[in-house]
């Protein structure tokens, strides 16, 4: 019985659309945390300097994986006009990451710290990209690769 219902769950195209999402949200994950930790950590960038650049790069990965596997053949817009969307919802999506670890930080340091240490940073990181990702595919889905109304 309950594998039936997860079955039938499974079966609905938002469902196996998130579940791509994430699998595509994973990888561009490891590329957002690789080259942050790379530039912050080890080559002591400023936070939100490694923020910028590493969340770019992920987002070329999304974008690309998103738009010939997750929502495949969906959008009613040109390629180059879907990747301005996809560009737009991940620039707020940007701003919301940055506000949410600085608030993170905001809450669990001393305000005046510029430089928060490993923990704190992953432990933003984390929650932030966990909040972001929610918003991004609602807004991908229903904005970006929304299918055409034809």
């Amino acid at each position: 019985m309950i594998a039936a219902n997860v079955r039938g769950i499974m079966q609905k195209q938002s469902v196996q659309q998130f579940v791509k999402f994430c699998i595509v949200g994973a990888s561009s994950a490891v590329i957002d945390v690789g080259v942050f930790t790379l530039l912050h950590l080890h080559y002591e960038w400023y936070w939100v300097y490694a923020r910028f650049i590493s969340v770019l790069l992920s987002v070329i990965n999304g974008f690309i994986w998103n738009s010939i596997w997750t929502f495949r053949g969906l959008g009613a817009d040109k390629y180059h006009l879907m990747f301005m969307k996809f560009l737009g919802i991940n620039i707020v999506g940007l701003a919301l990451n940055l506000g949410i670890m600085k608030l993170v930080f905001l809450l669990t340091e001393h305000p005046s710290t510029t430089h928060p240490d490993k923990l704190h940073t992953y432990a933003a990181l984390a929650i932030a990209i966990v909040l972001v990702s929610i918003w991004n595919f609602a807004a991908n889905k229903f904005w970006t690769f929304r299918a055409s109304a034809l």
